[in-house]
């Protein structure tokens, strides 16, 4: 089992090796408030004010702060509900005005869509959660989040391919992704890709050309260790540069296919 050392050292790796402009993101589930930190803010307490779990996302990996977040901190009602840090009852007016809210043309079609796709953790299986940058964590996070460019996501899909021999699924909605990238990971252990929303945009500073890439705690040392192998065949984030060049180099295998296939072979590339 990794110790908080070797989660900070993880954070380190990670940026390291994919020149990330944030820091990753360690979060924790919590069911005392005994488990807070004492670096942690209480955005309420502390900041006199609340926060979407967006803006406390852009904090933790923008300015780098250690947040905890219960019920009372809360400025959206997502986390509150995929939490079940309140009562969501079906059959009472307010979930129904609360299902149907989901940029879905068909109210019964909306229902539906809540039923089938929206992440919630069971009631009481937490009180909050605790964030704050990996590589300065002073707990053991339950997962990670890594707001990340797109080709910083392809070296990361090529760790998870090379270490797993398979090809991540994934399914995408446009809104709620603050849930979306964490529940889903608690709930079933994988990897994750979210899309972030317009309240990511809007209020947490997501660039347009982020996404966000989510990784189950008990992955983290599988992925930074896929990462280190892909960067060393040179396939890895700063190994790559753009060029056009005909009769480019090519790994061996290419050149004897193409020796079969009586075409012309060429310069070998060499990681």
């Amino acid at each position: 089992m990794p110790t908080i050392s070797d989660i900070n050292t993880y954070g380190e790796v990670l940026e390291k090796l994919l020149l990330l402009r944030y820091a990753p993101i360690a979060m924790k589930l919590i069911k005392s408030e005994d488990e807070i930190p004492e670096s942690a803010i209480r955005p309420k307490k502390d900041l006199g004010e609340h926060l979407a779990l967006c803006q406390a996302f852009a904090m933790v990996r923008r300015q780098r702060k250690s947040i905890a977040m219960l019920k009372e901190d809360h400025w959206c009602v997502w986390p509150l509900i995929s939490y079940g840090l309140v009562e969501f009852q079906k059959g009472t007016d307010y979930y129904d005005r609360t299902v149907t809210a989901f940029l879905v043309e068909d109210p019964q079609k909306s229902r539906e869509f809540f039923e089938k796709h929206y992440p919630i953790l069971e009631k009481d299986k937490c009180i909050g959660f605790v964030l704050a940058p990996l590589n300065t964590a002073d707990f053991l996070p339950d997962l990670v989040l890594i707001y990340c460019r797109p080709a910083q996501l392809r070296s990361l899909l090529m760790s998870v391919k090379y270490k797993t021999g398979d090809i991540l699924e994934n399914k995408f909605d446009a809104v709620d992704s603050c849930v979306h990238s964490t529940v889903p990971v608690i709930q079933n252990e994988n990897y994750k890709i979210t899309v972030p929303d317009p309240g990511e945009y809007e209020r947490g500073l997501t660039d347009e050309d982020e996404m966000i890439f989510s990784v189950p705690a008990n992955k983290l040392a599988e992925l930074v260790e896929g990462l280190e192998v892909v960067s060393r065949y040179g396939m890895g984030y700063k190994g790559l540069y753009m060029e056009i060049k005909g009769d480019f180099p090519r790994p061996q295998f290419y050149d004897d296919l193409f020796k079969l296939w009586s075409l012309d072979q060429g310069e070998i590339w060499k990681h």
